[in-house]
C-alpha cells in the first residue's frame, strides 16, 4: 500500500469512527433522556399513590423527585399541593411561587398567584400579638385545590398546530407541548404544513403522565391555505357557510385541489369573500381583509320573548331577533299582550352590539273592573224600573185629584210609597255612579312601565389612540394581546 493510499484509509476511519461515535453520543443521550422520563414518571405516580393516602409529605418529595429528574412545571404545582396538604406553608408558597417561574405563561397563573396571596396573609401576624396566625387557621379560608396530571405531547414534524376538539375553537398549542388537561376525554387535532391532519382521542387523568407521539404522513395530493385578516379571531368559512365555521384566522389547513369560495366575518364587521384555486402540493397564504359595519345591531335576549319590536314608529320583527340599525338615536317600543308597554331610546354606533334584555311588568287584572261595571249596569237598572214605579204612583195620584167621583183620604198611602220608590231610584242612580267610575278606573288602570336594559359593545375594536386588551392562547399557556390605533 502506497503512502497515499494509507493517508486516505486513515481519514476514512477516522471519519467512520467520529460518525460512529457521534452516533453513539446521540443515542446515549436519547435512552438518557428517556429514562429520565421514565424515572420521572415514575416518582410521579409513586407521589400521587401517597397523595391519595393522605402521606401528603411524603408526596410532596416524590413529586420533586420527579421534577429533578424532568423540570415539567405540573411536577412543581403537585408538589405545592402536597405541602399545603401537609400544612407546611411556607415550604407551599415557595413551590408556587417556583412554579410560576418556571411556567409564567400557565393557565391558572392568576388563581395561584391568588392562592399565594391568601396563604402569605394567613401567615402574617395579627396586628394585636405580633404572632404568627397558627397553621389551623389557613386552610380553612383557602378553595380546595388538587394535584393535576401531566400530558406529554410531541409530533414529527415538530411545531403542528394542536386544536382541542374542533379547529373552529382556535390554536391550543403548537409541538411539542407538555401541560395539564381536565381529566375527561378530548380529542386532539394536530395539522401541519405538508402533511395529513391527524386525530387522536385521549383521557387524561389526574394521577398519571400520559404521553402521546404522533407521526403525521406527508400529503402531497392536497394543497396547503393559509387564510389571515386584519382582525384575529374572525371566522373562516370555506364552500358553505350553512355548516358552519371551520376555524379562526390566522386559520390553516390542507384543501382538494380546484375551486373554491373562502367566507371571513367577524360581529361588527362586513363579511368578505374570496374565491381560490388550490394546486396539488402548493401552499398559499390569503389575505382577507374586513371593513367596519356601516351599521349597529340591536340583540334582543331570550326574556324579551313574543314582544312585537317598533323601531322609530314601524313594526320591524316579533322578539326576539337581531335587528340593523343605521347609526344614531332611535326612538324604541315593545309591546305584548297582556304587559305594559316598553318605551325608550337607543344611540348606536357603527359596529355597535346592543343586547336588549326585557324585565315585562303585567297589565292588572280586569276582572274587579268587569264586576263593578256588572253591578254599575245594576244599578241603573234598578234606579230606572224603582223611578218608573215612582212615576205611575205620581201618574195615578194626579188622575184620582182630576177626577171628583174619586175621594182622597188621609188613610191613602200611595204618596209615602211613592217617595221610597223615588228614594230608592236616588239610591241606586248614585251607587251606579259611583260603581262607574270604580269601574272605569279599573279599566283604565295601568301598572308600572316595562323596563329594559342594554350591554352595549363595539365590535370594531378600541376607539382611536386607545390601547385595549383581549385574552389569547398561546402555546404552553395563555397571553394578553394588546390592540390599538393611533
Amino acid at each position: 500500500m502506497t503512502g497515499s493510499h494509507r493517508i486516505v484509509s486513515s481519514l476514512v476511519l477516522g471519519v467512520t469512527v467520529l460518525a460512529g461515535a457521534a452516533t453513539r453520543s446521540a443515542l446515549a443521550q436519547a435512552q438518557a433522556a428517556d429514562q429520565e422520563l421514565q424515572q420521572a414518571k415514575a416518582a410521579f405516580e409513586e407521589a400521587q399513590t401517597l397523595y391519595t393516602k393522605d402521606q401528603y409529605a411524603d408526596a410532596a418529595t416524590k413529586f420533586m423527585v420527579a421534577f429533578d429528574k424532568k423540570p415539567f412545571s405540573s411536577f412543581l404545582f403537585n408538589a405545592a399541593v402536597a405541602f399545603e396538604k401537609a400544612k407546611q406553608y411556607q415550604t407551599a408558597i415557595d413551590t408556587f411561587q417556583r412554579y410560576l417561574s418556571v411556567d409564567p405563561q400557565a393557565r391558572d397563573a392568576l388563581d395561584v398567584k391568588a392562592r399565594v396571596d391568601s396563604l402569605k396573609a394567613a401567615l402574617a401576624p395579627a396586628p394585636a400579638t405580633g404572632k404568627a396566625a397558627p397553621d389551623k387557621a389557613v386552610a380553612p379560608v383557602l378553595p380546595a385545590i388538587e394535584t393535576k396530571g401531566l400530558v406529554i405531547i410531541e409530533s414529527k414534524p415538530a411545531g403542528a398546530n394542536v386544536y382541542l376538539d374542533d379547529t373552529a375553537h382556535g390554536l391550543f398549542a403548537t409541538t411539542p407541548w407538555q401541560g395539564s388537561l381536565e381529566p375527561k376525554p378530548v380529542k386532539l387535532i394536530f395539522e401541519a404544513k405538508g402533511f395529513k391532519r391527524e386525530t387522536r382521542e385521549i383521557n387524561p387523568r389526574s394521577d398519571k403522565v400520559l404521553e402521546l407521539y404522533i407521526s403525521m404522513s406527508e400529503e402531497h395530493f392536497l394543497g396547503w391555505i393559509e387564510v389571515v385578516s386584519n382582525v384575529p379571531g374572525a371566522e373562516v368559512f370555506i364552500d358553505r357557510q350553512e355548516i358552519g365555521a371551520l376555524g379562526r384566522t390566522p386559520y390553516t389547513g390542507h384543501l382538494k385541489p380546484g375551486k373554491h369560495t373562502l367566507w371571513v366575518q367577524r360581529a361588527g364587521y362586513e363579511t368578505a369573500q374570496k374565491d381560490i384555486e388550490v394546486e396539488p402540493g402548493t401552499a398559499t397564504t390569503h389575505t382577507i381583509n374586513l371593513e367596519v359595519n356601516g351599521y349597529g345591531t340591536l340583540k334582543a335576549a331570550k326574556s324579551t320573548e313574543g314582544g312585537k319590536l317598533f323601531v322609530d314608529g314601524a313594526q320591524v320583527c316579533t322578539l326576539p331577533c337581531d335587528q340593523q340599525l343605521k347609526p344614531g338615536d332611535h326612538a324604541l317600543q315593545v309591546q305584548k299582550e297582556g304587559m305594559e308597554n316598553y318605551t325608550g331610546k337607543l344611540t348606536i354606533n357603527r359596529a355597535d352590539v346592543s343586547t336588549m334584555d326585557l324585565a315585562y311588568s303585567p297589565k292588572p287584572g280586569r276582572a274587579k273592573a268587569w264586576t263593578e261595571a256588572v253591578f254599575s249596569a245594576g244599578f241603573f237598572v234598578g234606579g230606572i224600573v224603582l223611578g218608573v214605579k215612582g212615576n205611575q204612583i205620581k201618574d195615578q195620584i194626579n188622575s184620582d185629584v182630576k177626577d171628583p167621583s174619586k175621594l182622597l183620604n188621609s188613610s191613602d198611602n200611595r204618596k209615602s210609597t211613592g217617595k221610597l220608590y223615588y228614594i230608592g231610584a236616588d239610591v241606586c242612580f248614585g251607587l251606579g255612579l259611583v260603581t262607574a267610575a270604580l269601574a272605569t278606573w279599573g279599566f283604565l288602570e295601568s301598572g308600572p312601565p316595562s323596563a329594559a336594559t342594554f350591554k352595549t359593545m363595539n365590535m370594531a375594536g378600541p376607539a382611536p389612540g386607545k390601547l385595549g386588551f383581549a385574552p389569547m392562547d398561546v402555546p404552553n399557556g395563555a397571553g394578553l394581546a394588546a390592540t390599538g390605533r393611533f
